[in-house]
């Protein structure tokens, strides 16, 4: 799968719009999922997912062959979004909801609470955040995440089962207090 990514993506250089749409399929269920618990908001993460490629797009004589090209659409993904983070930093800091919420009107504001993914950030290491997120967001296999982390499938297989004990074994305390 890298090199169908790494194909795709000098097929994008070379000016042949199919490799966008090549390097979507193959990516887009992985970059999802690395921007979802970035972001803690579905569709914001949707958006972003898309901007990833309009960016890819635009910046692909950036990349060099040869090197990991998800780590590359990764890298656009998670800028973007640490974008966004510090746009909403700065929106909050003139916050004009919060004044309208002070003088006594209510104001909607969404649940972005995402217990699971906040657990997950706090217990466990970022490969294995990466490996659980893949497969229970992206819906990959073991087989799909080692190839797009160049890792051996045992690896990812102990890390994903490391990552689920330790969220089991997170939850089982929390319940017991």
């Amino acid at each position: 799968m890298r090199q169908e990514i790494d194909r795709a993506i000098i097929s994008i250089q070379n000016g042949d719009g199919n490799g966008l749409a090549l390097l979507y399929e193959l990516t887009r269920r992985a970059v999802f999922a690395f921007v979802l618990p970035i972001i803690n908001d579905y569709q914001l993460a949707e958006d972003i997912m898309q901007e990833t490629y309009v960016k890819a797009y635009r910046a692909a004589g950036s990349y060099e062959p040869g090197t990991s090209g998800i780590n590359w659409l990764f890298t656009i993904a998670r800028n973007r979004a640490l974008n966004i983070i510090k746009e909403r930093h700065r929106d909050e800091q003139v916050d004009f909801d919060a004044q309208h919420e002070r003088a006594g009107a209510i104001v909607e504001k969404p649940n972005w609470d995402t217990p699971t993914i906040d657990l997950a950030k706090s217990v466990l290491e970022p490969d294995e955040q990466n490996i659980l997120f893949l497969h229970a967001i992206g819906e990959y296999k073991h087989r799909e995440i080692a190839e797009l982390m160049g890792l051996p499938l045992g690896t990812v297989t102990w890390k994903y089962q490391t990552a689920v004990k330790k969220m089991q074994q997170n939850l089982k305390e929390g319940a017991e207090d």
